[in-house]
C-alpha cells in the first residue's frame, strides 16, 4: 500500500484548494516542539494526513522534524508545496536522516530541480527517489534558508530566516500489516467455545510484544469476527492487563458475538486495525463455534 503523508498549515490548505492543488486527506494538529530531532513528530503513514504546520510557531530558532516508518526498497519522494505562495512565504530546505543515535543525513535539498503542480517556486524544496536502505524509522527535517542541516540535526547558519507556513508531502512509502497476537476468552486454557447466537460478548486480548505496544491501538479502526472486517466493537479496557503473565501490558476489548457474524466452520477468529501512529496489525485466535442446536 502507498501512501502520501501531507503537513500544510490550515489556511494554506484553503489556498490551495482554490488554486485546485488541494491533497485530500485527514486534518489533524502539528505537534509542538517538534525541535530538536530526537524529539521528532510521527506520522500516520498508512494514509494521507494533513496537519498545520509553520516555520517558527516554536521562536525564532523553530526547526520542523517529522518521523515516518519504511520498508527497504522504497522509493519515496519528499516535496515541499506551498511554501513560496502561501500565507507566508517561507524558502524551505529539507533534509531526510536515519534514526540511529548519530542522525546522519542521507539526502538533502534546498532547491527544487523543477516545479511540480503543488509549487510555483523551485524555492520548494524536493527530494527525488529517495531509496530507503532498510526498514525502520527516518526523519524528515525542514528548516529555512540559510540554516543549512548537519549531521545531527544543528543547522550551521543560526543567522535569522524568514518563517512561514509550508506542505510537506511524503510518498511511494508502503505498510505491510504486522502480525500480532491475541488470545479469545483470556483466562482459559481451552480453546473458547463460541455461541453465534449469544447477544453477548466476546472478549479479546490485544498482546502487547517487543516491539508492539497494545495500549498504542486505536480503537476506532478495531475489526473482529470471521473474516476480521465486522464492525464488531463494543468497548476496550483502557486500564490494561498482563494477560498472558510477560511482563508486558496487554489490552482487553469487547466485541459483540452477533455482529462478528461466526459461521459452525470458523476454527479461528481474525482482528484488524490500526496503532495511533498508523502501523496496520492483524491478528489471528482460535476458537470453537458451537453448533446449534440439532447439528452436528
Amino acid at each position: 500500500m502507498s501512501i502520501r503523508t501531507t503537513i500544510k498549515l490550515l489556511l494554506a490548505a484553503v489556498t490551495c484548494l482554490l488554486l485546485g492543488v488541494a491533497r485530500a486527506g485527514d486534518v489533524t494538529s502539528e505537534v509542538e516542539p517538534n525541535d530538536p530531532i530526537t524529539a521528532p513528530e510521527q506520522l500516520s503513514v498508512p494514509s494521507e494526513v494533513s496537519v498545520p504546520a509553520f516555520l517558527g510557531n516554536n521562536g525564532a530558532d523553530d526547526l520542523d522534524y517529522y518521523t515516518f516508518y519504511a520498508n527497504a526498497g522504497d522509493v519515496v519522494t519528499i516535496d515541499i508545496d506551498n511554501g513560496v505562495g502561501g500565507t507566508q512565504s517561507v524558502d524551505t530546505m529539507i533534509a531526510v536522516f536515519d534514526s540511529g543515535p548519530d542522525h546522519d543525513i542521507l539526502r538533502f535539498d534546498d532547491d527544487a530541480p523543477t516545479l511540480d503542480p503543488g509549487s510555483t517556486s523551485t524555492l520548494d524544496s524536493r527530494i527525488d527517489d529517495f531509496v530507503v536502505p532498510t526498514t525502520g524509522y527516518y526523519i524528515v527535517g525542514v528548516s529555512n534558508y540559510p540554516r543549512y542541516f548537519t549531521n545531527g540535526g544543528a543547522v550551521i547558519n543560526t543567522a535569522y530566516a524568514r518563517h512561514g507556513d509550508y506542505t510537506l508531502v511524503i510518498s511511494g512509502v508502503t505498510n505491510p500489516i504486522k502480525q500480532i497476537a491475541i488470545e479469545i476468552k483470556p483466562g482459559s486454557k481451552d480453546i473458547a467455545p463460541i455461541n453465534p447466537n449469544s447477544r453477548g460478548k466476546i472478549p479479546v486480548a490485544i498482546l502487547g510484544g517487543p516491539d508492539f505496544n497494545a495500549l498504542a491501538v486505536d480503537p476506532k479502526t478495531l475489526t473482529f469476527g470471521s473474516t476480521g472486517h465486522e464492525h464488531s466493537l463494543a468497548k476496550c479496557n483502557w486500564t490494561g492487563a498482563d494477560v498472558n503473565r510477560d511482563g508486558r501490558v496487554d489490552l482487553i476489548c469487547h466485541f459483540y458475538t452477533q455482529v462478528a457474524q461466526f459461521k459452525p466452520t470458523d476454527a479461528e477468529a481474525k482482528i484488524h486495525g490500526k496503532t495511533t501512529d498508523g502501523v496496520e496489525f492483524e491478528g489471528t485466535g482460535f476458537l470453537k463455534v458451537v453448533p446449534a442446536k440439532g447439528h452436528h
